[in-house]
């Protein structure tokens, strides 16, 4: 053991005479010195000759061939048996040098990481996303770069740990950054009611994916619409104008992708019939007062003919119907021969045969085309 650390002095020794020789080879043996020794015989230094060792090393690591510590970055990527301080200087380092360290070096701590984020490239960044684990803390200061490409490959990670809070704030960007959608679905720790607010502004494919990763019901479904439209209800609960702030909801609603059949029949059960009118007449972009006169004056065959056109299925219809008519206090009862006859039209009229249609009584109405 004594022999040991005789040559280990003696090493020391004589890499502190190296120390004064300027040159870049000189540079570049010191430099290879102090990481041999460091990595070999560590154990072997005092803790001041660690620190002085670690000194040199900031000194001269700028003097030194890049391709010389990238060599030395991916050797020591994965020791956890290392000085603290040599694993800070290479993660620190460009980032050719930095990203081995960074993706996959355990001995970085969270404050750590959190502070390369800071101060930093958004290469550091991106690499810290990728580590094999990611704690809360440094998932949520990866958030608040505002960075997609980052978020995003943080989101790819899964074993990235993020908390709801930081979740909530991802979601926030993702209603208008569609790149941040996709990750963030794939996350089989997304929470249910998170997820299945989302269902609501994401895109066909995307909802589509989204019941087969998350096991949300269907009333988790419908509570998640319902209290995002509540939301914005309470937002425009302020304005004087009752039919502005009808209007006005209505707008956001298509605007915010959650103009959906559900608050179109939630509207209804209710007895908004005003709003009701409003949402459906913008679901089908059609003006309200030929809305009005397809709903209580062109009988059930146009009412059918309307929920072709906006994708409602025909076991709506009947509840529709009857809710419309005791509304406005005329007659609700269908003849068996009535209903027949507006099955029918499910069955033989598809969405754009629908569409054409209304497009034809609009043109009759205003002479001005809506599709």
């Amino acid at each position: 053991m004594s022999d040991i650390i005789n040559n280990t002095e003696q090493e020391i020794q004589n890499l502190m005479k190296l120390a004064h020789d300027n040159s870049q080879s000189g540079r570049n043996e010191l430099f290879e010195g102090i990481t041999d020794l460091i990595e070999t015989s560590h154990q072997q230094i005092s803790a001041k000759e660690v620190d002085l060792m670690m000194d040199i090393l900031g000194t001269i690591i700028t003097d030194i061939e890049l391709g010389i510590r990238k060599k030395l970055s991916v050797k020591l990527a994965d020791r956890d048996d290392l000085p603290v301080e040599m694993v800070l200087l290479l993660a620190n380092d460009q980032i050719e040098v930095a990203n081995p360290i960074l993706i996959q070096n355990t001995l970085l701590t969270d404050k750590e990481l959190v502070a390369i984020i800071q101060r930093k490239s958004r290469q550091h960044q991106l690499s810290i996303a990728s580590r094999k684990m990611l704690s809360s803390d440094v998932c949520r200061e990866l958030v608040n770069t505002d960075d997609d490409g980052v978020i995003v490959t943080m989101l790819t990670n899964q074993a990235a740990k993020i908390d709801n809070e930081t979740i909530e704030k991802i979601v926030s960007k993702a209603k208008d950054r569609e790149v941040l959608q996709p990750p963030l679905i794939r996350r089989h720790d997304l929470p249910n009611d998170i997820a299945a607010r989302m269902y609501s502004w994401v895109s066909m494919s995307l909802r589509e994916e989204l019941l087969e990763i998350h096991n949300f019901s269907k009333k988790d479904l419908d509570e998640a619409i319902s209290s995002s439209v509540e939301e914005m209800i309470e937002e425009d609960s302020s304005q004087e104008n009752p039919v502005d702030a009808e209007e006005n909801l209505i707008k956001k609603l298509k605007k915010a992708n959650k103009l959906h059949i559900s608050f179109l029949m939630k509207s209804l059960r209710q007895g908004n019939i005003s709003l009701f009118e409003l949402a459906f007449a913008e679901i089908l972009n059609v003006p309200r007062d030929i809305m009005c006169n397809i709903l209580y004056e062109r009988g059930p065959a146009a009412l059918a003919i309307s929920c072709c056109a906006a994708k409602i299925d025909k076991s709506v219809f009947l509840t529709m119907y009857r809710l419309t008519r005791e509304a406005k206090m005329m007659e609700t009862e269908l003849s068996e021969t009535e209903i027949e006859h507006t099955y029918n039209q499910f069955v033989n009229t598809d969405e754009q045969r629908a569409k054409l249609i209304l497009h034809k009584w609009v043109e009759d109405s205003i002479r001005n085309p809506i599709f």
